[in-house]
This record gives structure tokens, C-alpha cells and sequence, in this order.
């Protein structure tokens, strides 16, 4: 069986009638080609179905096009929003991206950031699988940090104002009339975990209600955790009122928990949870929650990598921190 050959370069210039020059300016837009030159050659590449060796391209310029991102989950629905913002930008300018997943795991960031920096990586995005940074800071190549980001202000960073954002949920229960208000968030050493848990605190000081350890929880963000957390906070006495869940998994499993024995929300405890999803609406009752742009997150982290590969000399780093938004339905008791 013959094997048809793989169009070249050379074909696309020949069936354009044009030089293989000419086909590599308009190709990776080098220099201004008449609007008739254009079309024939994209005709040719497009009857011939070339394909273009980015690579071999990309090694010639020193360039691979390729940005590296790294995130710890990516079940969790925070992260495709996000990720569909970074590559619509990116995209716009001819950058792709080389997703890996930690799984909160330090030692696999590692790993996976050796990988990323071997495959030429122009740039780097990173969400952190733990309170680890050092494996960052001697490498030369130019870093956006969003969501679980470094303490270090020397780098970029792109996150919600997650301590705003869990006043505003505490505060809207004690608002409701509820004084025994509990929480389920993360661990300290991650900024997501702590930041959240600070902002409760204060909205419960500022209010003059009492901040007792019973009532509070930081361990992982997992669904296995909110689940036994929320279990132990039904065992106790003087349950909760109200509890307030700062992600999306420790969310499903609290949720999880209650339905599965026959707590009823907002009668038996009320709801107000950190992230909104497809599932908030479904559940009943619809949840009420804290919610961050997340597309446009994900549009800002892509403009300020761009940003970061094209100057010539290293500027001062952001710290960008977009505004929560409170969701009202009727987990809460509204």
C-alpha cells in the first residue's frame, strides 16, 4: 500500500505560485503580503491540508508558543472556567498551553515543573499544591501565580479577595438572626484557607458573636472532609446554625452529608457556600454563595503572562485580587 506524503512547504509554494519564502511570512505574519498573495496561498494550504511544523519553526525563533500550567485539580469546576479565559487570550496572540495537574501534591509540582521547563515553556502558571515556592524562585523564565498563591511578593499574582468574600457570606447569616455559625475551610498554610477563615473571624468580632474553636475547621479541601466535618458538627449539642463552606468540595460533601441524613436546609442548619457551579442551582434548595468572575480571571492571568514574556526587563509584581459577588437563594433561609 503506498503512503501518501505529507505536503511540504515547498508544495503549498508551488501550488501558490510563490516563493517558500513568501509562504513563511504570511504563515508566521514576518511582513506585509498583498491581500491577493494571501489568499492564494491559504487556498493552497487549505486544498493541500498543510500542516505547519510549529516546532522545528519555533525552534529556529527560539520560541515554542507554549505556556505551562499548573493546577492542583482539576475536577474542581473553579479551574475550566479560569483555564477557558487564559486560552481564549492566549490563543489571540498564538500560545498554547500544557496543562498539568499536582493534585496537591508538592512533590509532583516538582516533578511536573521540571517536565514543563524541559518542553521549553515560555511561561508559567501556577495555582500551588502547597506552601512550597522555592522550586520557583531560581528559574528565569517569567511566572503568574493565581488563586493559591505565595505569601512572596515577588512574583505575579492574580486571586479573589477571598477574605472579603467570606465576610460577606459570614455576615450575611449573622444578619439573618444566626449567632452559632461554623466553618469548613482549608488549611492555613495555603492563602485560600487562611484568608477565608480570617474573614469570618472578623465578621464575626466586628459583630461582637463569639469565635469558638468547636465551630471552626481547616484540614483539606476535599469532599471527604467537608462530609465528616459537618458530621461532627451535627453530633455536638449545640449544633450550628448556620454553616459556611469555603469551596466547592468541601461544599458537596457537607451537602452530602445532610441530605444523606435527612437534615433539612435551611431548617436544621442554613447554607452559604464559597464557589458557584452548575449544581448550586439544581440542589434543593439552590444554594447561596459567594461568586468571582472566573472567565475574566482567567483573561486577566493571560494578559499578564503575555505582559510578563514580552518585557525586555523584569517590572515590579502585581497582586491583582478580584471582588466577590454574594448570590442570594435559599440555602441561607432568604
Amino acid at each position: 500500500m503506498q503512503v501518501k506524503r505529507k505536503p511540504t512547504l515547498k508544495d503549498v509554494a508551488q501550488l501558490a505560485g510563490v516563493s517558500t519564502a513568501t509562504v513563511s511570512y504570511v504563515i508566521n505574519e514576518k511582513k506585509i503580503i498583498s491581500k491577493e498573495v494571501k489568499e492564494r496561498i491559504f487556498e493552497a494550504i487549505e486544498s493541500l491540508n498543510y500542516i505547519p511544523n510549529n516546532l522545528a519553526q519555533s525552534l529556529k525563533n527560539r520560541e515554542t508558543r507554549l505556556i505551562g500550567l499548573l493546577i492542583s485539580d482539576i475536577a474542581n469546576p473553579f479551574f475550566p472556567q479560569v483555564i477557558r479565559g487564559i486560552e481564549h487570550k492566549l490563543a489571540m496572540h498564538n500560545y498554547n498551553i500544557l496543562l498539568s495537574e499536582t493534585n496537591s501534591d508538592p512533590g509532583k509540582e516538582k516533578e511536573n515543573l521540571k517536565m514543563l521547563l524541559g518542553r521549553r515553556v515560555e511561561g508559567l502558571i501556577v495555582s500551588l499544591a502547597g506552601r512550597e515556592v522555592n522550586h520557583f524562585s531560581n528559574i528565569d523564565t517569567p511566572i503568574v501565580f493565581f488563586n493559591r498563591v505565595p505569601d512572596s511578593e515577588e512574583f505575579h499574582k492574580v486571586q479573589v479577595d477571598n477574605f472579603k468574600a467570606a465576610y460577606l457570606a459570614t455576615e450575611h447569616l449573622i444578619l439573618h438572626g444566626y449567632k452559632r455559625i461554623a466553618i469548613i475551610s482549608g488549611p492555613e498554610y495555603l492563602n485560600v484557607g487562611r484568608d477565608r477563615m480570617l474573614g469570618y473571624r472578623q465578621a464575626m468580632l466586628d459583630h461582637g458573636l463569639p469565635i469558638l474553636s468547636k465551630y471552626t475547621r481547616m484540614d483539606r479541601f476535599s469532599v471527604e472532609y467537608g462530609y465528616n466535618a459537618m458530621e461532627e458538627f451535627m453530633s455536638l449539642s449545640e449544633p450550628p446554625e448556620a454553616v459556611f463552606t469555603c469551596n466547592n468540595a468541601l461544599t458537596l460533601g457537607a451537602f452530602r452529608f445532610l441530605k444523606e441524613k435527612g437534615y433539612l436546609v435551611p431548617k436544621d442548619v442554613a447554607l452559604v457556600a464559597y464557589d458557584d457551579t452548575d449544581w448550586a442551582t439544581l440542589v434543593d434548595p439552590p444554594l447561596t454563595v459567594v461568586r468571582y468572575p472566573m472567565y475574566e480571571m482567567g483573561v486577566r492571568i493571560g494578559e499578564l503572562i503575555l505582559q510578563s514574556i514580552q518585557e525586555k526587563v523584569r517590572t515590579p509584581a502585581q497582586n491583582i485580587r478580584f471582588d466577590p459577588e454574594l448570590v442570594i437563594r435559599r440555602s441561607c433561609g432568604c
